[in-house]
């Protein structure tokens, strides 16, 4: 494999990758404004209001999809370009089942959290807040537990990892007793992703006896040799360094900030539009719409915490390797550029763009650092 320097793309695919990335900013901003839009729409015109006659359930139905359908043109669009740019090989019939899945597990998850809010609401004026808090503690637990069993499934097809790459089994151990862990073979699966893309990634997900390491088939056919090998060291690292559970802590009391910026900010809102009680159905918008900016606004925090784990994981990677294949920092180069390359990703984005948008450090970044990374040790 060709020794790697710095992330460098061809001048086609530098223009691709520009032309790329910039729609996804561009798809990303956009759908932020046209939710706030839709949302305030639904106040001025007193969407819920007129919908008195019908359950709550119903209400929550209607105002989930009718959101979610004017979000679908941006996502329309984005599968688009990915299609054009062969990111994606996702026919639409196929695309447009996935949505269908993704609407109604949505809307039945808020179902399932709203009417249980509202009763708090009714209940406890005063300390919903909290009380809803605590609540979303097991319930955050559950899902990070029940994700992989349930719902990822439902779109991507798993195999255990030595089902039909059983040559990877031995130098995984070798790595896993590098690091003086264990991980059941059973733990490992590889995800089918070629059916529909041809991006390449790989990632931990679950918690506690649902955690896994998944590894998108593609992946593994370009990244064979050293460099999967610290595609592989970098997940390990996520699963050592408990990346996971500290998630979850931090999402844990992100929530309970946010619930109290809600019970000391919704009343001035629900003043401002007129709108009568906070255990009113009609308050839903405006909770959804304080919800969404208040998520749009921490995703720079978000995305920072991300990419400080990330690069965490990248170091990991470096040191748990190490010994094992001839030039760690080599391999993770080539494998950077090697996920650059497929991926489009662009070499030189936009600092705003990076601090507001990226999960992951850029790739031109990280690969620098694998090159000039030294050991402590």
């Amino acid at each position: 494999m060709q020794t790697v320097q710095r992330y460098t793309l061809p001048p086609d695919k530098l223009l691709q990758a520009i032309e790329f990335a910039h729609t996804r900013y561009e798809l990303h901003f956009a759908a932020f404004f046209v939710s706030a839009i839709v949302l305030l729409a639904m106040i001025y015109s007193r969407f819920v209001p007129r919908m008195r006659r019908f359950r709550p359930v119903w209400i929550v139905v209607a105002v989930t999809l009718l959101t979610s359908l004017f979000d679908l043109p941006a996502e329309i669009y984005g599968h688009s370009m990915s299609l054009r740019y062969a990111i994606s090989i996702q026919g639409w019939p196929s695309w447009i089942w996935d949505w269908v899945k993704e609407q109604l597990l949505s809307t039945m998850a808020a179902i399932a959290v709203l009417i249980p809010f509202y009763w708090l609401l009714r209940k406890s004026p005063e300390r919903w807040w909290l009380y809803s808090w605590l609540v979303s503690i097991p319930v955050l637990l559950l899902s990070a537990y029940a994700d992989p069993l349930l719902i990822e499934p439902l779109f991507n097809n798993f195999q255990p990892l030595g089902a039909k790459r059983p040559q990877l089994i031995a130098p995984i151990e070798k790595l896993l007793a590098q690091a003086g862990v264990r991980i059941p073979r059973d733990h490992l699966f590889e995800m089918a992703a070629s059916e529909k893309t041809n991006s390449l990634n790989a990632y931990v997900t679950g918690f506690g006896p649902s955690r896994r390491v998944v590894l998108y088939d593609t992946i593994i056919e370009k990244e064979n040799g050293p460099p999967l090998m610290t595609t592989i060291g970098h997940e390990l690292g996520h699963y050592v360094l408990n990346h996971i559970p500290k998630s979850l802590a931090i999402g844990s009391v992100s929530i309970l900030i946010t619930l109290w910026i809600l019970s000391v900010a919704m009343p001035v809102l629900l003043s401002r539009f007129k709108i009568g009680g906070l255990s009113d159905w009609e308050s839903l918008p405006v909770f959804l719409l304080a919800v969404l900016v208040l998520g749009f606004l921490s995703e720079p925090i978000v995305n920072a915490y991300s990419r400080w784990q990330e690069h965490q994981a990248d170091v990991y990677s470096l040191d748990v390797t190490r010994g094992l294949i001839p030039d760690p920092g080599q391999a993770a180069a080539q494998a950077f550029q090697i996920e650059g390359e497929t991926d489009l990703d662009e070499p030189n984005p936009n600092p705003f763009i990076v601090f507001w948008l990226y999960s992951h450090p850029p790739v031109a970044d990280r690969l620098r650092f694998s090159l000039d990374y030294k050991p402590s040790l």
